[in-house]
């Protein structure tokens, strides 16, 4: 069954800025390609230096474009780039986001930051909630379509 969306995308109005992400479930291990963060109302992930770069220019850095996220059951691809999910924990993370965003609840998508995590880290973050209007504007936003 195809299933298809869109999420609300915003950007800090400064670059380097974002709010926290919270409290919060996950097996955090630097040396993974993602790392599935699971709070309240909330999903992110991190990611290797080599998939952010990737990610943080599709997803955020075109505020005009819309970028399409495909989820597979094994795999995420956004435009042309394909992300395996080969590990257990990855699957079990892009099963709870499919079920996560399947929803009438608007999703919102921004980065946070959490100080546990090494300086800098940006948790790429979906919520059911909007994010604060004093640190993030509001931009084109994201299809999602799932298989």
């Amino acid at each position: 069954m195809r299933y298809s969306c869109q999420i609300k995308r915003y950007s800090a109005y400064y670059a380097g800025w974002c709010v926290a992400f919270g409290e919060h479930d996950a097996n955090y291990d630097e040396n993974k390609e993602i790392n599935w963060l699971f709070g309240d109302s909330k999903i992110g992930f991190t990611l290797s230096p080599q998939l952010k770069r990737v990610f943080f220019r599709e997803l955020l850095g075109r505020p005009n474009r819309i970028p399409l996220v495909s989820i597979q059951e094994f795999e995420i691809r956004l435009d042309n780039y394909r992300i395996p999910m080969t590990l257990e924990e990855d699957r079990r993370g892009l099963a709870s986001f499919k079920e996560f965003i399947n929803t009438e609840e608007d999703v919102h998508l921004c980065l946070t930051s959490h100080f546990c995590y090494t300086p800098g880290t940006r948790i790429i973050t979906f919520s059911k909630k909007k994010p604060l209007i004093i640190i993030y504007k509001e931009i084109q936003p994201i299809r999602v379509e799932i298989d």
